[in-house]
């Protein structure tokens, strides 16, 4: 599934990048992710955990903060926030109907991973 993929991804970054002394155990991940990276929130959950077993990250809770695409209309102007579902996070360049003018409209925004904190014991 791509959200194992991914968080397994990221579970190796954090750990090749922070350096964690022995023993250390981490409590708490932190995650600002774009809603439009995972299909499923508890696929990911689920590849969270998977991925920190047996790492100092294991039995670690999963904060994450979800930034959700926006439309934005070129023609009008107009702008509102999309709901979960409402974008195909396969499609690579989104574009939906703007329900002020009709228009074709831009979804901007609800990809990547964005800040990582973690909570040390």
């Amino acid at each position: 599934m791509h959200e194992h993929a991914l968080i397994h991804n990221i579970v190796k970054e954090i750990l090749g990048r922070e350096k964690l002394p022995s023993g250390t155990k981490v409590q708490r991940v932190s995650i600002r992710i774009g809603l439009l990276e995972m299909h499923s929130e508890a696929a990911f959950r689920q590849g969270f955990a998977v991925a920190c077993q047996d790492t100092p990250m294991a039995g670690a809770s999963l904060d994450l903060d979800l930034v959700y695409p926006s439309l934005e209309c070129p023609s009008c102007g107009h702008k509102k926030p999309c709901s979960p579902g409402e974008v195909d996070p396969h499609d690579a360049m989104p574009v939906m109907e703007c329900p002020e003018c009709k228009e074709l409209a831009t979804v901007r925004g609800g990809r990547g991973v964005g800040e990582i904190r973690l909570t040390i014991d």
